[in-house]
């Protein structure tokens, strides 16, 4: 949040001036260069956006006597996809109670709707914008969802979308529904947008408190990914899904609702976002809703510690009485990549394809069968192929073995050869590392997966980055995370080790750097009673004592994530460098697989290693020059202090009324 005052404190300063901006607008400005990393300037759309828009809501406000309204800007918590641009806070009229009103304000002059998308608005920028009224009742939802004063109090909040530069030349956003979370007023209707805030607003009573509330507010966590899962039976909506998500989704719910393939040429939907962008959110809530509408689909994955973890998140979450059928279930519900070439085609309403950049080549192993291989078709082309409507999740930067050839070019050559349309949808927002866009793009750069040069950490008062001088600090940083803060801690590795199997009943300690020794993580057919398996070390709290490697920490989160980084990726001449006879990852070893191919796969586990952290990361180099790099770039360690965070809590598993309330919403925006 920017700044909070009253409508009062801010009349005088939208009193236009001579020249320049609004003293508003200059405080604001002030105020977003101290609040961000290498006092970044803001951009020219919403600094016009504080001249011109922020005036109409005061004086809305003013006109109906409510100088005492609480006026919050740019509200945002970690896991929102951007800023509200006003949130008001003050007394219902009727009620008495706290009332908050979300306020969306745009500068479109026209907007016409997507003739394929109704919630996708062409506002006449290079790609589609997310319908007003859609984002607004997105960030009202999240709120509801996350915020305790909200959580169960849902009439507590509202949302209206402002166009006070347009009239009649955007008709056709009218055509979706109004709800108590979002309706749209234009320059015309300014009246109408005075009156609404009268009903939810009262006149002549401070908004002081019900802003002192949900400043304070506990947040609670969104679910992980095996929670997420786990709760996709459920008729109630998972994820509030946020601009670029909902979109992606609509996109996809569209297509599907027309009939995938008998509506025409089949489609082929590539969604593509980096760590933290929302992935598993999407492919939830795609999964959840088609599920509810009874089509039949199946979640997909390259990933057996992904898939099994799935399978077992299922039957933990079955009644009793019913696990033995849900673990049935659960195994044609999530499956392999291989496991669909010798399947009918378009056999399937939907195919999730979670993780696609782990797509082989070719399909092999046990669970591919005889009529799968005599086809010998691509991996790729079996999963469009079995699907009416084939949905990729993926990130190009974290394929992980040579024959891993999934990215979104190669998705979009094996849809053209397979006579498919296709569509890419980006997914740019952050909702892992507190919502730090700032750290994610911070370690594409240390690792030179894109052009430009690594740079020092700038803390953004999102996620924690430390240091550690060993092993063993590493290790008692994040133990004391777990015992003071509850938090969920795991440590991982380059591939810098053999990994064994044990012997006698142990882990061998194959982890060992000086006197500090740790086991990786059990392989999935070792059975000891005080490890857990493989596919479970990540959300097991067993696994703290192990070192989990890149195939079991993929596409998973901690709150606390310890890195170590091996010999294989040593910092020399101002960049990381491989050094290839240090890695023990056999699908690298082989001579057959180039260096630069190695290189390349190599930076990608150590981006989905750093990536994982959702409140902070803890880092360690092997390699002494790397250390003293890395000194150079982080600034934090272990023995500072942890930043002052409010503290999170975990949703109550059972419905609530909140839940019932969204799913009642979007039934009837659906329909």
């Amino acid at each position: 949040m920017l700044l909070r005052k009253s409508v009062a404190e801010l009349r005088p300063l939208i009193a236009p001036t001579v020249d320049g901006h609004l003293p508003l607008t200059q405080r604001l400005i002030n105020e977003y260069v101290q609040s961000h990393p290498n006092k970044k300037q803001p951009g020219q759309g919403l600094i016009a956006s504080w001249d011109h828009s922020l005036p109409d809501v005061i004086e809305a406000l003013a006109a109906r006597g409510l100088d005492g309204v609480e006026v919050l800007i740019e509200y945002s918590t970690p896991g929102m996809a951007g800023e509200a641009d006003v949130i008001l806070a003050g007394q219902h009229p009727t009620t008495k109670d706290l009332s908050y009103v979300v306020v969306e304000l745009k500068q479109w002059r026209k907007a016409v709707v997507s003739s394929t998308n109704p919630i996708a608005v062409d506002a006449g920028y290079d790609k589609l914008k997310l319908h007003p009224v859609r984002q607004v009742q997105r960030y009202c939802e999240y709120l509801v969802q996350h915020l305790a004063p909200l959580h169960g109090h849902p009439d507590r909040i509202s949302g209206v979308a402002l166009l006070h530069n347009a009239r009649h030349e955007v008709d056709s956003l009218f055509d979706l529904p109004p709800s108590s979370r979002g309706r749209l007023y234009t320059r015309d209707q300014l009246g109408g947008f005075e009156a609404f805030l009268a009903t939810r607003l009262e006149a002549g009573v401070s908004g002081a408190r019900a802003a002192d509330v949900l400043c304070r507010a506990t947040q609670y966590e969104a679910p992980s990914s095996s929670e997420a899962f786990s709760r996709v039976g459920s008729p109630h909506p998972v994820f509030a899904l946020q601009k670029e998500q909902e979109i992606a989704f609509q996109d996809v719910y569209e297509k599907v609702r027309a009939g995938g393939a008998k509506s025409g040429r089949k489609k082929v939907f590539i969604i593509q976002g980096g760590p933290g962008s929302g992935k598993t959110a999407v492919a939830v809530e795609l999964l959840r809703t088609f599920r509810q509408e009874g089509y039949h689909v199946v979640h997909a994955s390259g990933s057996r510690s992904f898939t099994t973890n799935l399978r077992r998140s299922a039957a933990d979450a079955a009644p009793r009485g019913r696990k033995s059928a849900t673990e049935k279930q659960a195994r044609k519900d999530y499956r392999y990549f291989q496991q669909f070439g010798h399947l009918p085609e378009n056999s399937l309403d939907v195919l999730i394809a979670d993780e696609a950049h782990r797509i082989r080549t070719k399909s092999n192993g046990r669970d591919v069968k005889q009529l799968a291989r005599e086809r010998g078709l691509p991996q790729a082309d079996e999963l469009i192929n079995v699907a009416e409507v084939p949905v990729f999740l993926l990130d190009d930067w974290q394929s992980l073995r040579p024959d891993e050839v999934g990215s979104v070019a190669y998705l979009i050559e094996r849809a053209k050869a397979c006579g498919c349309d296709y569509e890419v949808l980006e997914l740019p927002g952050m909702f892992r590392a507190e919502g730090s866009a700032a750290f994610r793009d911070w370690v594409t750069k240390l690792l030179s997966l894109n052009p430009t040069t690594a740079s020092a950490w700038v803390p953004d008062g999102r996620i924690d980055v430390r240091l550690a001088e060993s092993p063993e600090e590493m290790e008692s940083f994040l133990e004391e995370r777990i015992r003071t803060d509850t938090a969920q801690a795991r440590m991982t590795a380059g591939f810098c080790w053999e990994w064994e199997t044990p012997e006698n009943g142990e882990l061998l300690l194959e982890v060992q750097i000086g006197e500090w020794h740790r086991a990786w993580n059990a392989k999935d057919e070792v059975k000891l009673k005080h490890v857990p398996e493989s596919s479970q070390w990540a959300t097991d709290p067993r696994g703290f004592g192990q070192i989990g490697c890149i195939y079991t920490a993929q596409n998973f989160e901690f709150d606390w994530s310890g890195v170590i980084i091996g010999q294989d990726l040593v910092w020399r001449e101002g960049r990381f460098r491989l050094d290839r006879t240090k890695t023990h990852d056999k699908e690298l070893k082989r001579s057959s697989v180039s260096d630069e191919r190695v290189d390349e796969l190599v930076r990608h586990a150590y981006h989905v290693l750093l990536t994982r952290a959702r409140t902070g990361i803890v880092i360690y180099a092997d390699d002494m020059p790397t250390r003293n790099a890395l000194r150079r770039l982080v600034s934090g360690t272990v023995s500072d202090s942890p930043l002052a965070k409010p503290k999170k809590k975990k949703l109550p598993p059972q419905v609530t009324e909140v839940e019932k309330d969204l799913a009642e919403q979007l039934t009837i925006e659906f329909d």
